[in-house]
């Protein structure tokens, strides 16, 4: 009986100091939770003083901008009321007036408030200079040519004659030279180099660099076709007129007397408003003297039109028979762009060229007629 008492009270001792040991854990609990509160509390309120803080801040430049932007009425009252003492004091000094300056709200003008260009429109045409109205090519046939030699053989003379047989004689008997002329090509050409930031900087370079190299390079052709057609023309040139209408009527009459045709006249246009107002002087009507002239169109005489080109030299004329006249191409007109011409890849340049194998040929001299018509 003792055993069983002795083991109650040993439970009960354990009991107590393990309740005591709870006790202990509890308030331990209970002091960390209440710790961690505090500081969970103290981090939100360092938050909602920073919140305010911004909060403030943002409500003080708020009022600064409205402030900024007062009305006239309201700039008034407030010189008004910072003023008052000065303005009680002129008003007893100069008999009741007071004047107040308010600052004024300045016009904007390009001069004073943009820095820099205003914002431009760019042409998509660019001017460059005009091209002849008229080329020399647009006159005559072209014909190709495989080689760069190009041959005619040219009728130079002929012994004896055709004519009436009398009976029982022998019938006339002719001969007929022929003689080889040559037509040597060359290139008319030339090129122009720029560098790589040009082409793309002026994206429209390519396109308009090529419409100049062509104009240009029809000035070249057009001043070496007219050189070389007016150095070789061989016909009559006898006139008895003074009169530029009357000379080129009596030198289209020599183009015809040697059985050629007068396809064209190319006269400068100084000369074509020379031929104009002659006519109006004259007071030719359509028909008259074979002189027609037809507005915008220009002038035929003769049945023979009458052309201007600024590459005709003045007051001379070109009268030809464009049968006997042609172009020889052996290489068309063509524009190549390359990187590959000297140094062009290293220093980033590009060469554009332009070029012709052509030659114009004159088959008979006396085909042509060019002739002075004394104006000048």
């Amino acid at each position: 009986m003792e055993e069983i008492k002795n083991l109650a009270n040993d439970i009960n001792t354990k009991f107590d100091a393990n309740a005591n040991a709870l006790l202990s854990v509890k308030s331990e609990l209970s002091t960390m939770v209440e710790k961690s509160i505090d500081s969970v509390k103290a981090e939100i309120k360092a938050v909602k003083d920073e919140m305010d803080k911004q909060a403030e801040e943002v409500s003080r430049k708020s009022a600064a901008k409205i402030a900024s932007t007062k009305s006239i009425g309201e700039q008034i009252a407030e010189n008004l009321d910072s003023n008052m003492a000065i303005a009680e004091k002129e008003l007893k000094s100069s008999g009741g007036s007071f004047t107040m300056n308010l600052k004024a709200v300045g016009n904007m003008l390009l001069s004073s408030n943009l820095t820099g260009d205003s914002v431009a429109t760019y042409n998509q045409q660019q001017a460059i200079l005009p091209s002849q109205k008229l080329n020399f090519r647009d006159l005559i046939p072209t014909v190709q040519s495989a080689t760069g030699t190009f041959v005619t053989y040219k009728e130079s003379g002929s012994e004896g004659a055709i004519a009436s047989q009398t009976e029982g004689a022998s019938k006339g008997q002719i001969d007929y030279d022929l003689t080889e002329v040559k037509t040597v090509n060359a290139y008319i050409a030339g090129f122009a180099t720029f560098s790589k930031q040009m082409m793309r900087s002026l994206p429209f370079i390519e396109q308009t660099l090529t419409r100049m190299l062509i104009r240009d390079f029809f000035k070249a052709e057009n001043a070496s076709f007219f050189g070389t057609v007016s150095g070789a023309a061989t016909g009559s040139t006898t006139v008895s007129a003074t009169d530029d209408v009357e000379e080129i009527i009596q030198l289209i009459g020599n183009q015809k007397s040697a059985n050629f045709n007068a396809s064209y006249a190319l006269v400068s246009p100084t000369q074509m408003a020379r031929l104009i107002i002659s006519t109006y002087n004259k007071g030719y009507y359509a028909g008259a003297g074979a002189v027609i002239l037809n507005g915008a169109g220009g002038l035929t005489i003769f049945g023979t039109p009458v052309f201007e080109a600024s590459w005709v030299t003045d007051d001379k004329v070109l009268i030809f028979d464009r049968d006997y006249l042609e172009r020889v191409e052996v290489e068309g007109l063509n524009v190549t762009f390359s990187y590959e011409n000297g140094t062009n890849f290293v220093q980033n340049l590009v060469t554009a060229r332009i070029e012709c194998y052509e030659a114009i040929n004159l088959m008979l001299p006396t085909a042509a007629i060019y002739a002075d018509l004394g104006n000048v």
